[in-house]
């Protein structure tokens, strides 16, 4: 008898594989192993294929096209947008027919319209998650002559059964843009986690800290490589590791080229292993929905900088599971890091009370089980 199949679907940039990008994959291998559910992850994403494939997550390569931003100039170029969706929602008909998925869980912005129809033509049940998104595809929807592409999402969204919200924050944010209650409705917030891989580290001799995010100035790594040379001018036995890869490395690298304790890491299939022996974890940057790095860090009982922005303080609760700073502060971080620095006590306190609050909130295999795997099994 075959089993009920479940369609995941993920796209983004071909430089971003962070938490985001890997949740679809987690998912689906918890959903495999916690009910009678297939599930199959869709993505034109190389990395995020090849994390299926290590995970033993079926997996399909799909179309997407990478151009994401049809402002200023480009709106004029909506029209040939509105050809590739037609396109896209003919493909994705096809694959739903070959598949034959009683639940498609979609999770980029594209998708969310060519998926959306392709599924509701073949009566198939839809699902969103939003990675902080839609409160900027929302924005500007109701002005008539503004965002089309924030329209037609708008408009698909009716069609969807339930909308995954990533924080109580950015809800609030989305819900700012819509003028009724039916999208509101549908609406839930479930905080992605992580897995439970702490074991106790070896730290490196030579006081570190570390960062994992895409390499882009939203994220605040300018902010951070100048509190760290603020920091390593007066405690030279010190080092900042970064993670990740990005559009904008080549200038970040050489922003930080004068300074050797400063190393780029770049995109690791494992990033854990350089997280965890790290003295501190940051996460500097200017807006976030739900950080899964951060969650990875509580796991890891790690103390954490974080910058007081979006999903980070639904995470971060100031001098009890971490440190928050204002964003766009480099003097703010960089006291963060001296305070950290100097008083052990406080780390390890902040670091136990992350992961007490992790283990509370935040274990990823219990949320599949007790949030996401009934939502796929719910009866139309």
């Amino acid at each position: 008898m075959r089993r009920n199949v479940v369609i995941l679907i993920r796209n983004a940039a071909s430089y971003d594989f962070g938490g985001g990008e890997r949740v679809p994959v987690f998912i689906a291998r918890e959903v495999e192993h916690n009910s009678d559910l297939c599930p199959i992850v869709f993505s034109r994403s190389a990395k995020l294929l090849d994390f299926a494939k290590a995970n033993g997550v079926e997996h399909r390569r799909t179309w997407w096209w990478g151009r994401q931003t049809w402002s200023g100039a480009r709106v004029l170029l909506i029209p040939i947008y509105l050809l590739w969706q037609l396109v896209l929602c003919g493909y994705y008909v096809v694959l739903f027919i070959r598949y034959r998925p009683s639940v498609v869980h979609l999770q980029s912005k594209d998708d969310f319209i060519a998926g959306t129809f392709a599924a509701r033509l073949l009566n198939i049940r839809v699902l969103w998650s939003d990675y902080a998104d839609l409160k900027h595809i929302f924005m500007n929807h109701r002005v008539w002559y503004k965002n089309p592409i924030g329209k037609l999402v708008y408009f698909a969204a009716h069609f969807t059964e339930t909308i995954i919200v990533v924080s109580n924050e950015d809800k609030r944010l989305i819900c700012v843009h819509l003028p009724d209650g039916v999208i509101r409705e549908k609406m839930q917030v479930i905080y992605y986690g992580a897995f439970d891989t702490y074991k106790k580290p070896e730290k490196h001799e030579v006081f570190t800290f570390v960062s994992s995010s895409r390499i882009v100035t939203d994220k605040g790594i300018k902010e951070l490589i100048e509190a760290f040379n603020m920091f390593h001018a007066k405690h030279p036995e010190s080092n900042l590791h970064i993670l990740g890869d990005g559009p904008e490395r080549e200038s970040f690298e050489s922003m930080a080229k004068a300074n050797p304790a400063i190393t780029f890491l770049g995109h690791q299939t494992k990033p854990l292993e350089y997280v965890t022996k790290a003295h501190v974890f940051i996460i500097p940057t200017y807006h976030e929905g739900f950080s899964i790095a951060l969650v990875e860090a509580c796991m890891l009982g790690m103390p954490i900088i974080a910058t007081s922005v979006g999903g980070n303080g639904e995470i971060i609760h100031d001098m009890q599971t971490g440190l928050l700073v204002p964003v766009r502060d480099s003097i703010a971080l960089y006291e963060a890091m001296e305070k950290l620095y100097s008083d052990s006590s406080l780390r390890i306190r902040l670091g136990q009370q992350a992961r007490a609050q992790y283990l509370d909130l935040f274990v990823f295999d219990r949320i599949v089980k007790e949030r996401l795997i009934p939502l796929y099994e719910t009866a139309d």
